[in-house]
């Protein structure tokens, strides 16, 4: 729920160089009209992200209409945006991501943090900012943060809080803090949810004795402070 009382929705492509999303609700949430909301999600503008280097990002707006999305290109409508929405990135320049599964918004910080999965396919001439490593079997996290904590705005900062795998293996190039014992990293993020205090918890998906010699599992992963980046 933004400042603003839209409500703001993060969601995920989980494939292989495919997109973030976030749709804006155009009307606000009345708390003391609960009927109102039933039909609050039926309008509002659908963006799809795009990581840019030094720690930026853009929200591109999916509007039928807008840049290439015309009937030149085979949109006829905002349904065709909506139906079409992966050829609709890719006309935007959308910045193309490594499996991203789940998107959560911290409640204490306002920061959103996308879980990427993997991506073994993604090769050296196709790294960039966002996804930097090749042939990424581990995945990583994403922390955005709307510009001025509005969830609404149309830029965002971005940094990558972990990228998983096994420390100890030089060549992997894990970035947990030094803080994580042999027993707290791990591979492949999943889902995640966030407790009280803001610890980001984080359940995932593809570990097994032959990828990273341990089981799928929970983790709990600090975002703030000296110990930003330890998991247990």
């Amino acid at each position: 729920l933004n400042a603003d009382g839209r409500y703001v929705v993060y969601q995920g492509d989980d494939e292989r160089f495919d997109y973030v999303y976030r749709f804006v609700t155009a009307g606000r949430f009345d708390p003391a009209n609960p009927a109102a909301a039933r039909d609050l999600l039926d309008e509002g503008t659908l963006c799809v992200a795009r990581f840019d280097a030094q720690g930026r990002g853009v929200w591109l707006p999916l509007v039928y209409g807008e840049g290439p999305l015309t009937p030149e290109n085979g949109f006829h409508s905002q349904a065709d945006v909506v139906i079409e929405v992966r050829r609709a990135a890719d006309l935007l320049g959308a910045t193309k991501m490594d499996r991203p599964e789940d998107v959560e918004v911290n409640p204490r910080t306002g920061r959103v943090y996308v879980m990427l999965t993997n991506n073994s396919r993604r090769k050296p001439d196709q790294v960039d900012a966002a996804n930097p490593r090749p042939e990424n079997r581990f995945g990583h996290i994403v922390e955005m943060a709307p510009d001025g904590g509005d969830h609404a705005a149309p830029g965002f900062a971005w940094d990558i809080l972990v990228k998983c795998g096994d420390p100890s293996i030089a060549a992997v190039g894990a970035t947990f803090s030094s803080l994580t014992t042999a027993n707290g990293w791990f591979g492949m993020p999943d889902n995640c949810a966030h407790d009280g205090q803001g610890r980001l918890w984080i359940a995932t998906d593809g570990n097994s004795p032959s990828k990273t010699g341990r089981a799928d599992g929970l983790w709990a992963l600090e975002t703030e402070g000296e110990r930003r980046g330890t998991s247990r």
